[in-house]
């Protein structure tokens, strides 16, 4: 795309115009400033720009700016985006990684096959299980750098828990971690733990009945404008070549089958919604079934399966 490096400083303001007087880097420089050196040569905490992670990294924040170059200064999704970039500056580099990572993904998921995203949509849930982990096992891991030391902190604690598990577990992120520069002492300070025990742990915690209703509130989603994790459009196909040809027609509402539907937030597509998908809870979950990415157990109940996401392990 073209370089925006002349507008960095105007996107970021005409979107959240409390970023002219904001900062970080502990007070040393304005958080435009830091986004457009970002943009220009990466994080500097992460090495030069060449290094693997600022290959990543200024890739991923010339993507962002672009894509919210084209919409209005006001569109939510542009204030949101740029909003939280604004806000990850105050913190450290390593959380500023992983929130421009993170966006790039949430902004290039669409582009994925229909398992791809289905995996990404999990991320979520699974960095959430991280994160209360690190709280369980690390007290005080949200006191700031004059009280604790950094590997004692949450952003690079989640850098070596990563390291330790995040193949396994499928987590985006590895990259970055790995050019932790606290990566060592973070290291000592997790000391030796079982990786089964830690992937037990997450998994046990992990919530199949709040992933199930993210993407169906995702897929159901009626509005016109809706930014959205699952493209609708490769649903069907998917289902027709790896399910069947007559299950793949439940992907889509119908009057027959309404007890199925019943009590999920809304209940019928619009009509101008009505020839595109429209899930129920069950035939969601057979569709993960078939993905491997949930097993069941019994009738009504299910847990997240034990898989690696193939997109998470070559980030």
């Amino acid at each position: 795309g073209p370089d925006l490096s002349g507008q960095v400083k105007a996107i970021i303001e005409s979107s959240v115009p409390d970023a002219a007087s904001m900062r970080g880097q502990r007070g040393q420089k304005l958080v435009t400033q830091m986004l457009l050196d970002c943009y220009s040569h990466g994080l500097f905490t992460l090495g030069p720009p060449e290094s693997p992670v600022n290959k990543q990294i200024v890739p991923a924040l010339r993507y962002i700016l672009g894509e919210m170059s084209k919409l209005k200064p006001s569109d939510p999704k542009r204030v949101s985006c740029l909003s939280t970039l604004v806000e990850a500056c105050q913190d450290c580099q390593q959380v500023q990684a992983r929130e421009i990572l993170r966006i790039f993904g949430d902004l290039t998921a669409q582009n994925e096959t229909f398992e791809l995203q289905l995996k990404y949509s999990l991320l979520r849930e699974k960095e959430a299980a991280l994160n209360r982990f690190i709280t369980r096992q690390h007290k005080g891991c949200d006191l700031d750098h004059t009280q604790v030391r950094p590997c004692q902190q949450r952003a690079h604690l989640v850098s070596g828990y990563t390291m330790l598990i995040g193949e396994a577990l499928g987590l985006d992120g590895m990259v970055a971690a790995r050019s932790d520069r606290f990566l060592p002492e973070v290291l000592k300070e997790i000391g030796r733990v079982k990786q089964n025990e830690v992937l037990d742990a997450l998994q046990r915690d992990m919530s199949v009945k709040e992933w199930l209703q993210t993407l169906l509130a995702d897929i159901n989603n009626q509005a016109s404008t809706a930014d959205r994790l699952i493209n609708r459009d490769c649903i069907f196909n998917w289902v027709k070549q790896n399910m069947s040809a007559e299950t793949a027609y439940l992907v889509f509402y119908d009057e027959d089958r309404a007890e199925e539907f019943a009590g999920q937030d809304p209940e019928r597509p619009t009509d101008e919604n009505q020839y595109q998908p429209f899930l129920s809870c069950k035939v969601l979950l057979d569709m993960l079934s078939t993905a491997k990415m949930v097993a069941k157990i019994g009738a009504d109940r299910a847990e997240v399966a034990k898989r690696p996401s193939k997109r998470a392990r070559g980030r």
